[in-house]
């Protein structure tokens, strides 16, 4: 393990000492002069052009990333048209951030272009990116869009952080409460540094506070929705030193979530005994809960630490160099209610560098290689060491070599490329390994039709090595599981738009195809280890979306958008969530002077549930005197969700150019599951025994919440 360390130290090393020649423009830069017109100094300023003008993409609106009632990237997503915030455990607080309807381990997520994510991190970790710092936030659909990163087989978000030297200090406020004006969330936000007047160097310190209280809609002891508290801290500097530009960042965040008892509290040990039916009245996950709390609490706490580093040099007028390296640890550590405990270190060290040519006639050319080194530990004192379940340790490398060239011509642009890339993937204990060598190709083209006419295609293979398990099933691996994973999962992505632009108003189209192979799940028998492997059937995901936005005045801006996500039902079977089917959002902003008006109302049409996963297993209440039948006794949870609207508000008022007052409304109907009687607790049976768990989700899990924001920026 050390030598790997120390292997990356040197070549990290290394790049700064190849960094240092004359200054060029290369023709993917903009080079501007710039005024400071309070300081009076006039700079020489470079910023890359959007790389993502090729694919199809969509940029989160400005006013999201400004909004201190979203408080995490799931909630700043929430509404994102190919998007699926999807909540796994209403318990645990187990998140999935989907897109194109792929499986939330099929998002890739990028910080400033850096794949520092992974899989291990997906279930919680999502709740822990800070979001203060967040310039921009790139949504972008299919498996073509990431060069450096094939593990997008569903999309990438790249998520752009504020550069030190263009930087506004920032502070932000909010304050969240109920119909009965009890507190249910907290949010609090800064950013503060120091550019200096050559405009040459500039640091930022950033950082974030924010918690979500537990949510019981229908009075039972349980909650729908976990607390939730996270605190995190950024620091980011920018140094331009001859013509090199290098950036530095760093972070440090932490995340507790405690689900389950309506007044959680960290459970010291894991609960001796289950929770039975004599812990609910007359059964029922439907009715008080008047057990031990202990039984029915989830606990997950994650601390994560971030190291980043990026450099760009321009060795002549054609020539840019491009260095990116960054180091990501996560710790997790959690006693979850189904009787274990659970916790593990995932290492994470990336490095990409790139040299990128621009011919004269107007093509571009680019050569990278590309690492990834992945190492996972974990530990539980109920499984490992009293049950002798075998540990999902890991070890994990990926070695790359990437090319791509675009084309430039009057109307149209064209981007190939070709990445090759070696797998190793080795299981410690359970004697599971993957060696492979995969090509994966990627096309692109953008096409301007008219002035306002455009229409992009892209195609591209995207693939990924199934890193863990443990969780993937929610704790029914406590028996302990095997791996025979043979291949990696990949994904064909076809996507196709066509889009209208105007000053008034814009209509695109969109159609994204994927064909999903060797997808990884677990196959469980009666009193038998589950069994993860690949998946021989091949699924095909298509989703449609129309985007339709219109101005009738310079201040007023109404946006509407349909969605429809087409899945197989063999598909469905191994989702372990329901996913949304058909999506129609209406969105409007209006400016006036110093007011601003938004809202956002979205339809979700009705979804059969029992379609998904295992919610055809999903009961109200338990009868363990009739084992291992089930008795008639027993009655089944909703299995078709209802159609459902939530509305949301907000009013702004600017005191000037620097500060704003808020106050919205989330969920103005007040629309729950749990108050249309069908909260997320449920009994689900398994084989010869019914467990609890909070697995029935399809719809809001939290109340009406009025939220009041202040915000600053000077």
């Amino acid at each position: 393990m050390q030598y790997r360390i120390y292997s990356h130290l040197i070549l990290i090393m290394l790049s700064f000492s190849t960094l240092a020649q004359e200054s060029v423009v290369a023709p993917t830069l903009i080079i501007e002069d710039k005024e400071d017109k309070e300081s009076g100094y006039t700079t020489q300023t470079s910023s890359l052009l959007n790389p993502y003008q090729t694919f199809k993409s969509e940029n989160v609106a400005r006013e999201k990333l400004n909004d201190n009632s979203r408080q995490n990237l799931s909630e700043l997503l929430d509404d994102q048209i190919g998007v699926d915030s999807q909540i796994y455990c209403a318990n645990c607080g187990a998140k999935r951030l989907s897109i194109n309807g792929l499986k939330g381990e099929h998002t890739s997520i990028l910080i400033d272009g850096l794949p520092l994510h992974s899989a291990v991190s997906s279930f919680y970790g999502v709740d822990n990116i800070p979001i203060t710092a967040l310039k921009d936030v790139y949504v972008m659909r299919g498996t073509g869009a990431s060069l450096t990163n094939p593990e997008a087989i569903g999309g990438t978000l790249d998520l752009i952080t504020i550069d030190p030297l263009n930087f506004n200090h920032k502070i932000g406020l909010s304050y969240g409460f109920d119909d009965h004006l009890e507190g249910k969330s907290k949010n609090f936000q800064f950013l503060t540094g120091f550019t200096h007047e050559s405009k040459k160097w500039g640091l930022y310190l950033s950082g974030q506070a924010s918690r979500l209280d537990t949510w019981d809609v229908d009075d039972n002891k349980v909650s729908e929705s976990p607390q939730r508290e996270s605190k995190n801290i950024m620091a980011k500097g920018r140094f331009l030193i001859g013509k090199s530009d290098f950036s530095l960042r760093g972070s440090i965040n932490e995340l507790e979530i405690l689900g389950g008892y309506v007044h959680p509290e960290k459970p010291e040990t894991v609960s001796a005994l289950a929770p039975g039916e004599t812990d609910f009245i007359n059964g029922s996950v439907h009715e008080d809960f008047i057990g031990d709390p202990a039984k029915i609490t989830d606990w997950v706490e994650v601390k994560r630490q971030e190291a980043a580093l990026t450099s760009t040099h321009y060795i002549n007028s054609n020539t840019t160099f491009e260095f990116k390296s960054g180091f990501a640890r996560q710790e997790q550590s959690a006693i979850y209610q189904h009787g274990f405990d659970y916790a593990n270190t995932d290492n994470l060290f990336v490095m990409d560098g790139n040299i990128q040519y621009a011919t004269n006639s107007g093509s571009l050319f680019k050569v990278g290689l590309f690492l990834k080194d992945q190492r996972l530990r974990s530990a539980s004192l109920k499984l490992f060491e009293q049950r002798d379940v075998k540990k999902d340790n890991f070890d994990y490398l990926s070695t790359a070599g990437y090319l791509s060239y675009t084309l430039f011509l009057e109307n149209v642009e064209l981007d190939f490329a070709l990445r090759a890339d070696r797998i190793n993937l080795n299981w410690l204990e359970l004697e599971n390994k993957i060696e492979k060598t995969i090509l994966a190709p990627r096309f692109m083209a953008l096409h301007n039709i008219t002035e306002h006419l455009t229409q992009r295609f892209s195609y591209g293979l995207g693939y990924r090595a199934p890193l863990t398990f443990f969780e993937s099933q929610h704790g029914n691996s406590e028996s302990g599981y095997q791996v025979n994973i043979t291949e990696l999962e990949k994904s064909h992505s076809f996507v196709y738009s066509l889009s209208y632009n105007t000053p008034n108003g814009y209509l695109t189209f969109g159609s994204h195809y994927t064909l999903l192979q060797n997808m990884a799940y677990g196959f469980e028998q009666y009193n038998v280890p589950i069994l993860y492997q690949n998946e021989t059937k091949d699924f095909k995901i298509l989703v449609n979306d129309l985007l339709l936005g219109w101005k009738p005045s310079d201040k007023w801006l109404l946006e509407t958008s349909f969605e429809v996500f087409t899945y197989q039902d063999s598909y469905k079977r191994r989702l372990p969530t329901a996913a949304i089917e058909e999506r129609i959002q209406l969105k409007t902003s209006y400016d006036h002077n110093h007011w601003a008006f938004r809202s956002i109302l979205s339809v979700i049409p009705s979804r059969d549930l029992t379609a998904y996963g295992n919610y055809r297993f999903h009961y109200i209440n338990r009868d363990q005197s009739e084992e291992p039948n089930l008795s008639d006794n027993m009655r089944k949870k909703g299995m078709k969700s209802p159609t459902f609207l939530t509305l949301d508000l907000s009013v702004q008022y600017k005191l000037n150019q620097k500060q704003s007052f808020t106050f919205s409304v989330d969920n103005l109907f007040d629309y729950t599951q749990a108050s249309r009687n069908d909260t997320p607790t449920t009994w689900h049976w398994h084989f010869q025994h019914a467990h609890f768990d909070g697995l029935h989700t399809w719809g809001p899990n939290r109340g009406r919440t009025f939220n009041l924001s202040y915000n600053a920026d000077f």
